[in-house]
């Protein structure tokens, strides 16, 4: 396996999502460990510096338009056209923000389930269409990744389960639309799936995953659903040790010089987010063994 190590910096870092002082010091931290790449959203007045920042430390950028999406709840599956139409135009400024700073990648979901799962996905076609159509018309080089979501627990999403978004994924690409797949360790658990079977039927349109850790077990419990928990927590999906196995099976299922990039999505929920990353990081060296000759620090 080619590994990529990333990190989804707007929940283990908050501060950097508006504060361009606060991203650059967040950057050039991560890149002191050996991480390589960062997934991400930013809403600041000074966003237009967020390229230069990503130049300078050389990482690797996903532009994580998931989050206006979500905070907005504007889907792109919405089967009333002035809404599925209006959640387009937010995908479009958000792609230009990415091209603006020379991000090569930009993230989505397919939002929120309405009356008719098969009118949702042709609304979801139409605008996925319809962005690949503004990027050819922009000349901007720029892939499209989609992030299934739960469908029954929290987010209620349309596409979560695997065997949808691979039919879907297949129908778009017959299509000549490319979309590619983020497969979250959370988001499967949460549909009842096995992460790693998961990932292997979908291998073909997927070489990014998220390492995300979430509490199914108890329904009473206020950490219960989507929350976006730490891996130190116990009675939990998702461990270090239970990430470790799963780590083994992605070399098996990338094998060779396959590359892989793994993002760790985990809300830091302590006072010092760079203390709690410099412990997580710690705690999963499976994930920077092949970067020993990198600075490391806590």
């Amino acid at each position: 396996m080619k590994l990529i190590n990333s990190v989804c910096t707007n929940l283990v870092f908050p501060g950097s999502r508006r504060d361009i002082r606060e991203f650059r010091r967040m950057a050039e931290y991560l890149k002191g460990f050996g991480v390589q790449g960062i997934e991400f959203y930013h809403d600041g007045d000074d966003w237009e510096q967020v390229g230069g920042i990503l130049a300078d430390t050389g990482l690797l950028g996903v532009y994580i338009a998931v989050l206006p999406s979500k905070e907005q709840q504007r889907w792109l599956c919405n089967e009333e056209e002035d809404a599925r139409a209006d959640a387009v135009a937010l995908l479009r400024g958000c792609i230009d923000q990415a091209a603006a700073n020379g991000i090569p990648q930009l993230m989505f979901n397919s939002g929120r389930i309405g009356k008719s799962v098969e009118k949702g996905l042709d609304a979801l076609e139409r605008s996925i269409g319809e962005l690949y159509a503004y990027i050819e018309r922009k000349g901007y080089a720029l892939r499209l990744i989609m992030e299934p979501c739960d469908t029954h627990m929290e987010a209620f999403h349309l596409v979560g389960d695997y065997r949808r978004t691979l039919a879907f994924v297949r129908r778009l690409h017959a299509r000549g639309l490319p979309l590619r797949l983020t497969m979250d360790s959370a988001h499967t658990a949460e549909e009842g799936e096995d992460f790693a079977q998961a990932v292997r039927a979908v291998k073909e349109y997927c070489s990014h995953i998220h390492f995300a850790n979430c509490q199914i077990r108890d329904s009473k419990s206020a950490l219960y659903g989507d929350k976006h928990l730490g891996f130190e927590y116990p009675d939990t999906e998702w461990t270090p040790e239970t990430l470790a196995a799963l780590f083994a099976e992605l070399q098996r299922i990338y094998p060779g010089g396959e590359e892989l990039r793994v993002g760790l999505e985990v809300l830091c929920r302590v006072g010092d987010p760079y203390a709690y990353f410099g412990q997580m990081w710690h705690s999963l060296p499976f994930l920077h063994s092949c970067n020993q000759g990198e600075e490391q620090r806590i």
